[in-house]
């Protein structure tokens, strides 16, 4: 077992602390206590679900203190002082510390931050790292300062983002690439040498929660983009005919049908009895919308509300 105390801080309900949580335990962490995050009203763009065991069990087994509770909420940071942590790991929270929290523990807070900081900082980092079209992701340790996600940096882990990710399969290729930093934080957890490299507040970016305007097709990206958008959200993106908003059920990106680029922007085509649109790169074919929350031919759809439809 390692020699500097460590207090974990996560939710039941998360795979990011579940297997972090694992990693941690793996390695001879010295946990001496676990403040969990309530349940209500946390928000997630996963589907939920761990193949880890929760902090909680790992708790019990372990004979760890855990607690749960808002970052001031009654007692709470008193029982973090209590366990005399030399640095607080937060792996999954969605609450905001406070400055006086942030000093409890002499060597800092780091928090696990599932994109490459300072891009994507705040929440549902996965959901915007494909709605932006991001080629790379990857875990970012970072120690936590007054600001969102705005502290100096201490590791970074890099893989690639595919086609067709969602948000569980980005953060699985993440989370199961991330055991390398875990271990190394821990080793330099023990010599007081946790690195710290300021970020570059000119590449900062910050997400909000997605709103139901970001869920609407936008036909001035690039069709791959927008197969790869209506993959992360299944059933949740949508277009709009006839002033009906549909959602998509099925669309693909399809080579140019024409040498012609006589087409208008967000106008539906019939090719070869196929809804298509126009992006700046290749088509987007829609093969069905839900009608009733049932899929429903595009093209049988459009046509309805629209008439007939131009050919192509």
């Amino acid at each position: 077992m390692r020699t500097k105390r460590i207090v974990i801080i996560g939710t039941r309900t998360w795979e990011l602390t579940s297997i972090h949580m694992e990693y941690f335990v793996k390695n001879d962490a010295n946990i001496v206590g676990i403040l969990e995050s309530p349940t209500e009203g946390i928000t997630t763009t996963t589907s939920g679900g761990s193949s880890s065991k929760a902090i909680h069990e790992v708790a019990e087994e372990r004979n760890i203190p855990i607690i749960c509770g808002k970052p001031k909420g009654a007692g709470v940071m008193d029982q973090v002082r209590a366990w005399k942590p030399d640095i607080v790991v937060v792996i999954g929270y969605q609450f905001f510390l406070p400055d006086e929290f942030l000093q409890i523990a002499p060597m800092g807070v780091v928090n696990f931050h599932t994109s490459l900081l300072p891009r994507h900082c705040g929440r549902h980092p996965g959901f915007w790292t494909i709605w932006y079209g991001d080629k790379q992701s990857g875990m970012c340790v970072h120690f936590m300062d007054s600001g969102l996600d705005t502290g100096e940096i201490a590791y970074k882990s890099y893989v690639p983002v595919e086609n067709g990710d969602t948000v569980d399969t980005l953060y699985d290729r993440i989370w199961k690439n991330d055991e390398a930093i875990v271990k190394q934080l821990l080793d330099d957890i023990e010599t007081d040498s946790v690195p710290r490299i300021p970020q570059d507040k000119s590449e900062y970016t910050y997400n909000y929660v997605p709103h139901e305007k970001d869920f609407e097709l936008d036909f001035r990206q690039t069709a791959q983009l927008l197969v790869n958008r209506c993959a992360v959200k299944p059933n949740k993106f949508y277009l709009v005919l006839n002033g009906t908003r549909f959602p998509v059920a099925s669309c693909t990106a399809i080579d140019e049908p024409t040498t012609s680029r006589n087409f208008k922007l967000n106008t539906p085509y019939n090719l070869a009895g196929s809804l298509v649109y126009m992006t700046p790169n290749q088509w987007l074919r829609v093969n069905e919308l839900l009608v009733d929350d049932q899929p429903t031919t595009a093209l049988e759809v459009a046509q309805k509300e629209l008439g007939k439809i131009a050919e192509i």
